[in-house]
């Protein structure tokens, strides 16, 4: 890791450069050494004699284990070489703990436009999230031929790359292949030391450092320092034991013998991290930081330059850790102060990350939790919680927990990050501590109550959102805390109205969510850009959640135009309005475009693990798997034991899943077993009563149908959807008893109500003597009817058979596939956006998105938009009927 000294010491090592030369013809290249063993330093040489190849670097650190901060110094670096990729920053935000499926594809159809590129990721040791790991493993698969990436690092990385060394595409060096050979480590000594150096005195040396470049550069130093031949072999003679003493040893020799005022120099100056003239200036108190800089680099004492104008250094790793122990063994509080200084440095400067970093390494807990809170709402809208959460934990809990805004913060910010649990129990601590204000107690009961959609008990959460809305209307002139400026008492009082409606929908109380979203979105608060978002797209979800189609449609396109202008639109508060979508595509018997926006939503639910609306998905991911007969994987969907680490699903939800594998089972001759299943299962929901009949009329129990009808009341809110299902119920019966007329009049009755939404899937769940009478009506009566005996003719309905294939993929049959990007960029061609508004919408760059749809339209053998949207619905690749969108989003 030994970062090279100035040119006129360095050893050129042109053999260990040629079999760097292989990185080229390899997607990885692996180098693996202790601390100073000179990987840097070989990567700074080869980089040097390729120029004609583009060479993007990262120096790792330890705050990049943060997958949001390490996401966006990678992006950085791409769009440092090509400007549009900056496009892509949003993504950082759904990495779900990681870089994210959105982004690493972001990223490799980004640099397949690049020309031949390097990525080196150096000291990647200080990486230890497993999740990181696992994606950078995915990245290196996904990227085209003309992108390499080398990683350096001290230790093996935890990712398995058996399958990339089975076929020879894997270039790795280690200690061994860095180790100098004796005329190497004989030159880069004596360069070093500035003077020829007899064998006697070199070779012991050379003997011990067995090739390490660190021992040996600090070797010289202090043979240079230390002047004659008789203190030479005292120098000598005092090398042993392992690589890390002998560095000790040496280093302590260097110190000794540098000039005083050097060595003082160099202790107050390892006290900082990347060091700027301006930053030596001001906490050394000086007026020659430049100059001192260029000195030091000079003189080869292990200071590294960060940027090609020579204006950050740092200090190589090794001599920084021995120069900070000294410091700190010697005088700990003159250290502590600097630490305070290079704080105010950035503080005067409004760089508060760097400034916290110092706080925290000074311990001074009080300060660097007062910066942690001068932050903003920026915190939340740019997912950087993760950093937030780190910094406010890494202060001891006793110096925090005293104090409620920051307890607060913490819970609202570890709430928003999936830890439903540990928020609840932060704010609980808030809203029942007796120091609390009205203020605090207000707004830890509304965040609580925005615990909504991470947990399976909706009572709660409308619980905390009616006592946070008594305190407000008690005490309208109560001041409130300032967190991150999201706890103002308008901002308070939409959260908990919209939360109400959230919790009060996912326990069924369709009726009182939409009163309450009503209200939110009356509400002053709703200004607030996210609140704003989350509340339309959350009305649009009960809307097509009851089967109010239009509405729903009207709602999520207004989210979409409203998070594009916030830039939000892969902040995970939109999920809502993409899985609304996919609903509504779904319910329109739609499936390729409900499954190009249930990605979009999933993807936003997932980043911050909201396990009620990854539940959602999933029936949305069933119910299309259910209309293309595709039964296996809808039965999989909704499978709650495949739930993993997500939460239970909410009463609502749970009745359409129940709902929806009662409805699989019936339809693939299970229609018993489906009825067994509901016994003692307590009172069903809407979705699971329609199916008790559906499977009591599919064995023909007329009985036990009309007993099941009236025993199940009408929809109390007129539910598009509920009143449908009724009536093909009806019609069903009606149709079983003989009276075909009166079965006529009740399909037309449901044909009445689905016509102004569009709504065919409902249709489709039903058995063959429904769909029938709907086939009866097509000619007649056009529209959903005609629509639906279409896709049954089509084959578009699964077959009765529970051992039915899937349905061939017309993709596969394509000589050359479309990739996953491609296709869900095919899904987005009928929307008559343009190519600006596509490549905002995917996160790409236009020339991006140009050169994916170039590839869509040879892959298809067309030349043009129009001719890639009719052959992609001739093959079965876009839906035959798609709805363009009443607003384009």
């Amino acid at each position: 890791m030994l970062e090279p000294p100035p040119s006129e010491v360095l050893v050129d090592r042109p053999a260990l450069r040629a079999r760097l030369d292989g990185a080229l013809a390899a997607p990885l290249t692996l180098l693996v050494a202790p601390a100073g063993a000179g990987k840097s330093v070989l990567l700074d040489q080869w980089r040097a004699r390729h120029d004609e190849i583009v060479t993007l670097r990262i120096d790792v650190d330890a705050d990049d284990d943060d997958p949001v901060r390490f996401s966006r110094r990678l992006l950085a670096a791409v769009a440092a070489v090509r400007p549009g990729a900056a496009g892509l920053e949003p993504l950082t935000a759904l990495g779900a703990g990681g870089i994210g499926e959105p982004l690493l594809d972001g990223l490799a159809a980004e640099l397949g436009s690049f020309p031949e590129t390097v990525i080196v990721l150096d000291d990647l040791h200080h990486l230890a999230d497993p999740r990181l790991f696992a994606d950078l493993g995915r990245l290196i698969a996904l990227l085209p031929s003309n992108v390499h990436v080398v990683l350096s690092t001290r230790v093996d990385p935890p990712i398995a790359w058996s399958s990339l060394r089975l076929r020879n595409r894997m270039l790795e060096l280690r200690q061994a292949d860095l180790a100098l050979d004796r005329s190497e480590a004989a030159e880069l000594v004596q360069r070093v030391a500035r003077r020829e150096l007899p064998g006697p005195t070199l070779d012991p040396v050379i003997d011990r450092a067995e090739g390490w470049a660190a021992g040996l550069q600090l070797a010289g130093l202090a043979f240079r320092f230390t002047g004659g031949v008789e203190a030479s072999d005292s120098l000598v003679a005092g090398i042993a034991g392992s690589d890390r003493l002998i560095a000790d040893y040496l280093t302590e020799e260097v110190l000794v013998a540098v000039p005083d005022r050097d060595r003082h120099l160099l202790l107050r100056m390892a006290s900082l991290d990347t060091m700027t003239a301006d930053l030596l200036d001001h906490v050394l108190e000086r007026t020659d930081g430049q100059q001192l800089l260029e000195r030091f680099e000079d003189e080869s004492l292990f200071l590294v330059a960060l940027d090609p104008h020579r204006a950050r250094f740092r200090f190589h790793h090794l001599f920084r850790e021995f120069l900070r122990y000294r410091s700190r063994s010697e005088d700990p509080e003159a250290q502590r102060t600097l630490l305070v200084r290079a704080a105010e440095f950035h503080l005067g400067r409004d760089e508060v990350s760097p400034a916290v970093e110092y706080l925290l390494r000074a311990r001074d807990w009080g300060r660097a939790l007062d910066a942690i809170m001068t932050r903003g709402s920026e915190v939340f809208e740019t997912g950087a919680m993760r950093t937030v959460v780190r910094w406010i934990t890494t202060v001891p809990e006793p110096e925090w927990a005293g104090r409620l805004d920051v307890v607060l913060e913490l819970g609202i910010l570890v709430g928003m990050l999936g830890e439903s649990g540990r928020a609840g129990g932060l704010l609980g601590r808030v809203a029942t501590d007796p120091r609390a204000t009205v203020g605090h107690r207000i707004a830890a009961e509304a965040w609580r109550s925005a615990l909504a959609q991470w947990n399976p008990r909706p009572e709660e959460g409308i619980r905390a959102a009616d006592r946070a809305l008594a305190l407000i209307a008690a005490h309208p002139g109560a001041p409130h805390p300032d967190v991150m400026r999201l706890t103002s008492p308008d901002l308070m009082t939409t959260l908990a109205i919209g939360s109400r409606g959230r919790a009060e929908f996912i326990a069924g109380d369709e009726d009182a969510a939409g009163s309450s979203f009503a209200l939110a979105l009356e509400s002053d608060g709703i200004a607030y850009p996210p609140f704003r978002v989350g509340a339309l797209g959350s009305s649009a979800l009960l809307r097509i959640w009851q089967g109010r189609a239009g509405a729903a449609e009207l709602l999520a396109s207004e989210a979409l135009d409203t998070a594009a202008t916030a830039e939000l639109l892969a902040h995970p508060v939109i999920a809502d309005a993409y899985l609304a979508r996919a609903l509504t595509a779904a319910e329109r018997g739609m499936p390729g475009a409900a499954a190009a926006h249930l990605r979009d939503g999933l993807l936003r639910a997932e980043a911050n693990h909201r396990s009620q609306l990854v539940w959602v998905g999933r029936y949305v991911g069933g119910l299309v798997a259910a209309t293309e007969g595709r039964y296996d994987h809808a039965l999989d969907q909704v499978d709650l034991s495949r739930g993993g680490d997500l939460s239970a699903p909410g009463p609502a939800i749970l009745d359409r899943l129940h709902g929806l594998r009662l409805s699989v089972l019936r339809r693939t001759g299970r229609a018993e077993l489906a009825l067994r299943r509901l016994v003692g299962t307590g009172p069903l929901g809407p979705a699971a009563a329609f199916e008790t009949v559906a499977a009591a009329l599919e064995l023909r129990d007329r009985a036990a149908a009309r007993r099941l009808i009236g025993e199940t009341p009408s929809s109390a809110h007129d539910s598009p959807l509920d009143g449908i299902r009724r009536s093909l119920l009806l019609g069903w019966l009606a149709e079983l008893d003989g009276s075909h007329e009166q079965a006529i009049g009740h399909v037309d009755a449901a044909l009445d109500r689905a016509e102004p939404e569009d709504l065919v899937a409902v249709f489709l769940e039903c058995g063959p003597v429904v769909l029938d009478l709907v086939g009866e009506r097509a000619i007649d009566r056009g529209g959903v009817a005609a629509r639906v005996a279409t896709l049954r003719s089509d084959g578009r309905v699964g077959t009765a058979a529970s051992d039915a294939p899937p349905a061939s993929d017309p993709n596969a049959g394509l000589a050359d596939p479309l990739t996953s990007r491609e296709l869900e960029i095919l899904a987005l061609l009928p929307d008559h956006s343009t190519n600006a508004e596509l490549a905002r919408r995917c996160f790409v760059s236009v020339n991006t998105l140009k050169t994916h749809t170039a590839h869509i339209y040879r892959k298809l053998g067309v030349s043009g938009r129009s001719a890639a949207i009719a052959r992609a619905r001739e093959l079965g690749l876009l839906d035959s009927v798609s709805r363009p969108d009443p607003v384009r989003a």
